[in-house]
């Protein structure tokens, strides 16, 4: 069974060895002590630990304090817990705002002191051991998205050139099954293509750093539609946007969200006579929810957390064209912004999408009953 290595602090000998019986009694903890923080300085550039616990004072040298700057200007990044015989709040956030984990008062009754410290140390054990592995699991996708993007994209690209030199050189003298079949090659790679590149963006939803801002998504989806291709213009097409619904958030993110939300819309409400989209924001149960709704071919809505999934879809690809990875993205996204978001639909009914930001991701509200 691996150890937990732990670096004890402390100027006195006797509250080193009392601390150093205590926390080996549990099998799964080594302790290493130091009489300083000077000395511990030493030790952590030379050695691993997992968790550092230090005394908030130790007169005449370096203290708490002390120690956790300098680890800083190191770039050691090694969780802290501060313990002291002082229960002064001022102590506690000083250690805390210095770059502590924890800020612990010393007791009279060590079984009791020891065991909190126990607790805190595979604690933060736990936790350092789950950063480790998502710091691996996004250097795997990071590979992953560079091996869709360039090895796996690559070959497609030849195909497709390969073709489109037949179609463009050799036309006259192939057969038109033959044109025919190499049309339908090139298409599937262009379908395959745009599957990739859906992928790398929901990979990118996940992992690119945020910026936060004042957002205002009025404007985005006034944009958005701008731009989007209708099957129906004029007065075929009719789109009501709530002005200043004013968030804060990723521009960029919130941007990408919204359009795939939007797309969607004008996509599945392309067979109406008369296409309405209508984007706001209301309060449903205190909280500010915003929404998209449409008039599109709809969907029983029984299932609709599946469509959240990559490559889940209820209409077939042939009547309304896409990858199914959309709403993934839009799910990652809102996510990242502690939101949430859920669908309404009924078959020939439309859909309504609505989406929280900043609320904790607690989910939909209840419905009664």
């Amino acid at each position: 069974m691996n150890t937990i290595p732990v670096l004890l602090i402390d100027d006195d000998k006797d509250f080193l060895h009392i601390g150093k019986e205590f926390l080996e009694d549990d099998k799964s903890i080594k302790v290493e002590t130091s009489l300083s923080a000077e000395d511990a300085l030493k030790k952590i550039t030379v050695q691993h630990f997992d968790v550092i616990i230090c005394d908030y004072r130790m007169p005449p040298g370096m203290d708490s304090s002390g120690l956790l700057k300098a680890m800083k200007v190191k770039g050691i990044d090694i969780p802290l817990i501060v313990f002291s015989g002082f229960a002064r709040e001022e102590h506690a956030a000083e250690s805390i705002k210095n770059g502590a984990a924890f800020y612990c008062q010393k007791s009279a009754q060590p079984d009791v002191q020891y065991a909190e410290m126990k607790n805190l140390i595979l604690h933060l054990h736990r936790l350092r051991h789950a950063e480790k592995e998502a710091a691996i699991a996004k250097k795997e996708l990071e590979s992953f998205s560079y091996c869709v993007s360039h090895d796996l994209r690559a070959p497609l690209r030849i195909i497709d050139g390969y073709c489109k030199i037949l179609s463009d050189k050799y036309s006259a003298n192939l057969p038109a099954d033959a044109q025919q079949h190499i049309s339908r090659l090139r298409a599937s790679t262009a379908r395959m293509d745009a599957y990739f590149e859906d992928l790398l963006q929901l990979s990118r939803a996940g992992r690119l750093p945020m910026k936060n801002e004042q957002v205002n998504l009025s404007s985005l989806a006034t944009s958005i539609l701008q731009e989007l291709p209708h099957p129906a213009q004029g007065s075929q097409f009719m789109q009501e946007i709530e002005k200043d619904v004013v968030v804060p958030g990723d521009r960029a993110l919130l941007e990408r969200a919204l359009h795939q939300i939007l797309d969607n819309s004008c996509k599945y409400a392309k067979n109406r006579p008369q296409i309405r989209i209508e984007f706001g924001r209301k309060l449903i149960d205190g909280r500010s929810v915003c929404f998209v709704r449409d008039n599109g071919e709809g969907f029983d809505a029984a299932n609709a957390k599946d469509l959240f999934m990559p490559f889940k879809r209820f209409h077939p690809e042939s009547q309304f064209p896409g990858t199914g990875i959309g709403l993934a993205i839009v799910h990652k996204i809102i996510s990242r912004h502690e939101g949430s978001v859920w669908l309404e639909s009924t078959t020939g009914g439309g859909t309504t999408v609505f989406f929280t930001l900043n609320d904790g991701g607690i989910g939909p509200p209840r419905r009664p009953g």
